[in-house]
């Protein structure tokens, strides 16, 4: 009788404790002037610290993606209305562009969040991705066309830049009232631009057929 007393008491303590344990999955994407290493993370007062330190600074803006598992006891983790700050070596920066994610984990599915920051306004940023066999060379708006410039040889396969050009239309640019255009000067391509999220958020452009 003790035995099943003590079983019964352990299996209500570990459905309270898991009851009571919290758990979310967080993606982030930090466009940032240089090379980032994760830190971990820490939950208090409803906000959820993620943290990072700069391993080496660069000219360009390079894309950090991590994925963070969050746990906490007795908390809460209602992403929809949490406050969510990246920290580097102590600066924090607020995140302006989320979008909902779904992880399919060995205990069910987990709700989560991804969410994308920068210590630049995140509307002049856009991730471009290059065509093989050529480089990155500049972005122009002509005729209400965005034309991204490619130089023959090879180049980065995606290319992070910021610019006034991509922040002044950028709304044209998702609704589709502008059009994209790749070109090295003989041939072109038609683009596509989607919207990383919602909120203030980067877009990203890629080719489709010449």
């Amino acid at each position: 009788m003790i035995a099943v007393s003590i079983l019964l008491l352990l299996f209500f303590g570990a459905f309270v404790f898991s009851r009571a344990m919290k758990t979310a999955e967080i993606y982030v994407t930090v466009y940032y002037p240089g090379e980032l290493e994760a830190d971990g993370y820490y939950v208090k007062d409803d906000q959820i610290t993620l943290k990072f330190h700069v391993l080496k600074g660069s000219e360009g803006l390079k894309g950090h993606f991590e994925k963070f598992k969050i746990r906490c006891f007795l908390c809460n983790l209602d992403l929809e209305n949490a406050t969510v700050v990246v920290d580097i070596d102590g600066t924090p920066l607020y995140p302006t562009c989320r979008d909902y994610i779904m992880s399919f984990d060995k205990g069910g599915n987990i709700k989560g969040m991804h969410y994308v920051v920068s210590p630049y306004n995140l509307t002049e940023i856009a991730k471009i991705r290059i065509l093989e066999g050529y480089g990155f060379r500049e972005l122009k708006f002509e005729n209400n066309t965005l034309i991204v410039l490619l130089s023959p040889g090879n180049g980065e396969e995606v290319e992070i830049i910021r610019s006034n050009i991509i922040a002044e239309h950028q709304k044209g640019l998702e609704r589709g009232w502008i059009k994209v255009v790749y070109t090295d000067g003989s041939k072109k391509w038609e683009g596509r631009v989607y919207s990383m999220g919602k909120g203030e958020c980067p877009v990203l452009i890629e080719a489709g057929d010449s």
